[in-house]
This record gives structure tokens, C-alpha cells and sequence, in this order.
């Protein structure tokens, strides 16, 4: 299968919750650069077969790319279920041998409780007591106490979703160290502006002058439960749930920008700031003991000690 010129030659797979929308936001902005509209379509982990070349152009790069021109030097998007959900990257290798892949990386003692309660207000979660929902991770996996609402219970195994190590070994397995590009957050925060010129390099995108690096998209839970679920209904295709009222809606400008309407105004409304609760003393401890070891194995992926992440 010959591959489109607006066919992503990059990815920025994950993880969750640490910073991801932030850098695709700035990648977005950059002329040269054609992201997807939206940030995150989850193309590839939707999929339960091989497209072929009628459907990926259909489905993925109609909807998510119509906006490519001929000034675009590099073509990317940013679903972070690609990082790991199994089976994805190897369908993108496929399509694409020298793809690009980006990780962001986080300690999981401060994403897990930002995923959680993302998981809450996208619905797919629906324990509100971080506990509860990581002492429901084997029932989940066998099949019970799954929520209604949600689309795959592999969103719900928190313990595997920050599993960094394990995650990144498979990416450089799988595509090679030099097609894969690890940020660690504590860069990130620390210096923006340098963490994006060195992923600019790494994708071979000229530099576009960015200085202002807003902080945007902070976490958040709805107003009303009622009108959440009504903005969250999943549409429906075939009888697999592709995406929800208010992604359906979703219109965008010419730059990119969203144009308003109803659905968009409603979400904004129901929409309040908050940050999650800490993890609490005796889930924190439990949360080390089970990824200790793979933050060792990151560590030595990296060549770089991450354990003061547990440490501190």
C-alpha cells in the first residue's frame, strides 16, 4: 500500500496526563507542521483488523487531515493510547516504516491521580475513590465491574497504563532508539522552550521562533453529571462507539482554531478547574512497590536515574 503525503510521519504516542497536549498544541501552531484536527483521534487503537487503503483515507485522514497543504514539511497526531494499548505501533510500522515516535514520561505518583480523574470526567471511569478503582484492576481485566460507559477496560488498568519502562523498551524494539524521542516531564516544566526546539530537531522541522508557551488545559471535572453524560453519548458506528456527541460536532477555522457552536459552549460551561486529590500515604507506597521495578528498567532504558520519582 503506497502511503498519502498527509499520512503522519510522526506520533506522539504518551503517556497520559504528562504534558502531551501541551507540546501538541505548540506543534500545531507551527507553520510547517500539519497536526490532526483533533489532537487525539485514537485511529489506530480502534481498530480491530488491518484498513485497508479506502478506509485509512476515509476514516483517519478525510476527518483528521483535510487541512494538509503543500507548505506542511512534516505531518503528525497525538493519541496517547497508541503507547499502551499492544498491537498499535506494530500497525503503524506497518504503514509507515519511518514513522516517529514521541513519549512524554511523568511520575506516576502525580499522573495517576490526574488520569484518574480524567478517566471520571470522560466517563469512562465511574469510582470516584482512586483505591477503589486500582483494587478493581483484576476484576476489570476478567471482565467485571467494568463501568457502562466505557469503551475498552484496558483505559482502566492504571497500573499498566504508567508501566513507562515496560512501554518504552517495546517502542525501541519495535521502531529503533533513533525514531523515538523520550521527554521527561521534569524537563518539560523546567525549561518549554528548549524541551520544544530539541523535539523540532529530533522530527527535522525548522524552528518556528516560539516563545510563548502558554500552560493550558489543567485538570478538571464537570458541574453536572446529568449534562456530562449527555455530551459524552458515544456515536456509534456498526455498533462500535467511534466517537461521542460533542467530538461529532467538533468544527475548526481555517487556523485551526474551533469554531463555536452549541455542544462546545455547553462543555465549557460544565467544566470546572480542579486537581485531583494527592494519592494517599498507603497508596502511594502501594503504587511504588508495583512499579519499582520498572522505573528501574526505565532508568536504565534512558541512562538516566528516575528514582527520586519514588524517592522524595
Amino acid at each position: 500500500m503506497s502511503r498519502p503525503p498527509e499520512f503522519p510521519d510522526f506520533f506522539v504516542v504518551g503517556a497520559p496526563r504528562c504534558g502531551t497536549t501541551a507540546i501538541c498544541r505548540y506543534l500545531s501552531r507551527n507553520p510547517k507542521i500539519c497536526f490532526s484536527r483533533p489532537k487525539e483521534p485514537h485511529y489506530f487503537s480502534r481498530l480491530d483488523h488491518d484498513p485497508t487503503a479506502q478506509e485509512i483515507q476515509r476514516d483517519y485522514l478525510d476527518k483528521n487531515f483535510g487541512h494538509y497543504g503543500e507548505t506542511h514539511t512534516a505531518v503528525g497526531e497525538g493519541s496517547v493510547s497508541y503507547l499502551y494499548l499492544p498491537g498499535v505501533i506494530e500497525r503503524i510500522n506497518k504503514l509507515n516504516p519511518g514513522a516517529k515516535f514521541v513519549v512524554q514520561i511523568r511520575n506516576p505518583l502525580s499522573m495517576l491521580p490526574s488520569y484518574h480523574q480524567r478517566m471520571r470526567f470522560l466517563l469512562q471511569e465511574d469510582q470516584e475513590d482512586f483505591k477503589a478503582a486500582w483494587n478493581l484492576q483484576e476484576a476489570r481485566h476478567n471482565g467485571s465491574d467494568v463501568p457502562k460507559r466505557c469503551l475498552d477496560y484496558r483505559l482502566l488498568m492504571y497500573s499498566h497504563v504508567a508501566r513507562y519502562g515496560e512501554q518504552v523498551e517495546r517502542l525501541f524494539d519495535l521502531a529503533g532508539r533513533d525514531r523515538a524521542h523520550v521527554i521527561v516531564f521534569d524537563d518539560f516544566k523546567s525549561d518549554v522552550g528548549a524541551t520544544y526546539r530539541k523535539l523540532l530537531k529530533f522530527l527535522g522541522v525548522e524552528d518556528d521562533g516560539q516563545t510563548e508557551f502558554e500552560r493550558r488545559f489543567e485538570s478538571q471535572m464537570y458541574r453536572w453529571g446529568w449534562l456530562q453524560k449527555l455530551l459524552y453519548v458515544p456515536a456509534t458506528k456498526g455498533g462500535k462507539a467511534v466517537e461521542t456527541l460533542q467530538q461529532k460536532s467538533r468544527k475548526y477555522n481555517p487556523d485551526g482554531t474551533r469554531k463555536p457552536s452549541l455542544i462546545k459552549r455547553m462543555a465549557k460551561l460544565n467544566k470546572i478547574p480542579t486537581s485531583p486529590p494527592p494519592l494517599t500515604p498507603e497508596m502511594a507506597e502501594v503504587v511504588c512497590e508495583t512499579l519499582r521495578q520498572d522505573l528501574a528498567h526505565l532508568s536504565g532504558l534512558l541512562g538516566r536515574d528516575l528514582g527520586f520519582w519514588f524517592d522524595s
